[in-house]
C-alpha cells in the first residue's frame, strides 16, 4: 500500500490567518452602522403599508419576518466580531503546535 503523500493533507498559514483575523474587528464595526442606520431609516418610517385591509394583511404576512431579520442584522456585529476572535485564537494554536512539533522533533534528535 502507497503511503499518502504530505500534499494529501492540509497547511496552515497561521500568520496569514491571524492578519485576517484582525480585519473582522472593523467589518463588525461596519455592519454595526449598517444596523442602526437602517433601524434610524425604518424607525422613522413607521408602518407604511397602512391600517386598511391589504395594509394590515401585508403586514400579517411580513412584518415579523422583517422583524427577525433586522434582529439578526443587529447580532451579526458580535457574530463577525466572534469570528475574528476564533481565528486568532486557531492562529495561535496553529502556531503553538508547530512550535510544539518542533521542539519535538529537536528533542528526539538529541536522544539519540
Amino acid at each position: 500500500m502507497a503511503e499518502a503523500a504530505m500534499s494529501d493533507g492540509f497547511e496552515v498559514d497561521a500568520d496569514r490567518l491571524g492578519r485576517h483575523a484582525g480585519e473582522f474587528e472593523a467589518l463588525a464595526e461596519r455592519a454595526a452602522r449598517v444596523a442602526e442606520e437602517l433601524r434610524r431609516a425604518l424607525d422613522a418610517t413607521g408602518e407604511p403599508w397602512g391600517a386598511d385591509a391589504v395594509g394590515r394583511s401585508f403586514a400579517a404576512a411580513h412584518a415579523e419576518p422583517a422583524a427577525g431579520a433586522l434582529d439578526r442584522l443587529r447580532r451579526l456585529p458580535d457574530d463577525l466580531a466572534g469570528v475574528g476572535e476564533r481565528f486568532t485564537a486557531a492562529a495561535a494554536a496553529y502556531r503553538a503546535g508547530d512550535e510544539r512539533a518542533v521542539s519535538d522533533v529537536t528533542d528526539a534528535g538529541r536522544t539519540r
